[in-house]
């Protein structure tokens, strides 16, 4: 089916963008008055409601994504939002990377080394991509980005899933172990999304595209980064650490750019062929 009106709609993106600010506020709140600085557990009960109210945004993303085109004109072409979003991600990779050398240089650990490393060819990928993030995305000019290119982006972020399931925190009221397994998981969701819109443009992924973007703003840059801050200052995390969560959140941020873009204004869906009846041959 074609759709006739293509003009854009913002409204689910500023609901979302309310909504996801309300729960920084409150994050912030439950972390300077609710949560013990040295242990980091919940002080005063309601752990399933902490995990309600972002549970409620990812239903409410999709939910508000059935309200955005299909296809957005923007991601087909330059997105020079995407574009310093990744560019921003790359300092913050490198910064992660290099506050590894001097625990790497004390003693010897492989952990620490592969985390710098896939920190390293993670920042590679978001450079390389990031630049091409400003020219036309669906350009016929230029050959479409080789999929194996795509692997270094992942690594990073699959390598900190991996390392977060690892922890097993001393109850579920510590909080923060839930919500960064939860972050980690919204941000392979909106790479998988955004690699799509790089290998394929003008693919129909806009809803998709909206979703994912407002989900990772949601749990990365308004869960996470406060907690990692948080936790810094009260000595908990290390500066590696804290640059690690400087760059999920800079990751959220290119997600809630990318929601933008997908909450523009449309394209007409391509007529169906599946069902045509095929040529005649003479």
């Amino acid at each position: 089916m074609t759709e006739t009106n293509t003009s854009p709609h913002r409204l689910p993106f500023f609901l979302m963008l309310g909504f996801s600010l309300l729960t920084l506020v409150l994050r912030i709140w439950d972390l300077l008055f609710y949560t013990d600085p040295t242990t980091g557990f919940v002080t005063n009960g309601f752990f399933f409601a902490r995990i309600a109210v972002p549970a409620l945004g990812v239903a409410l993303s999709y939910a508000a994504a059935s309200r955005v085109h299909r296809r957005p004109r923007a991601l087909l072409g330059p997105c020079p939002g995407m574009g310093a979003g990744l560019l921003s991600l790359t300092v913050a990779m490198a910064c992660s990377a290099l506050l590894r050398l001097p625990a790497l240089a004390a003693a010897f650990d492989p952990l620490e080394l592969i985390a710098a490393v896939t920190a390293l060819l993670t920042a590679l990928w978001s450079l390389l991509w990031g630049v091409r993030a400003f020219g036309p995305l669906a350009d016929p000019t230029r050959p479409l980005p080789g999929t194996l290119t795509s692997l270094p982006g992942t690594f990073f972020f699959l390598w900190m899933m991996i390392d977060r399931f690892a922890i097993a925190p001393a109850s579920v009221m510590r909080l923060g172990s839930t919500l960064r397994v939860l972050s980690g998981a919204a941000a392979l969701l909106f790479l998988s999304m955004l690699l799509r819109v790089f290998l394929t443009p003008g693919l129909p992924v806009g809803r998709s595209m909206f979703a994912a973007g407002m989900i990772a703003f949601l749990l990365c840059t308004c869960h996470e980064l406060p907690q990692a801050v948080f936790e810094f200052c009260n000595g908990n995390t290390s500066p590696a650490g804290l640059a690690v969560s400087l760059a999920m959140g800079l990751w959220g941020l290119t997600g809630l750019v990318c929601a933008w873009y997908a909450s523009g204004e449309g394209l007409p869906m391509p007529p169906d062929r599946t069902f045509a009846p095929k040529p005649k041959k003479n």
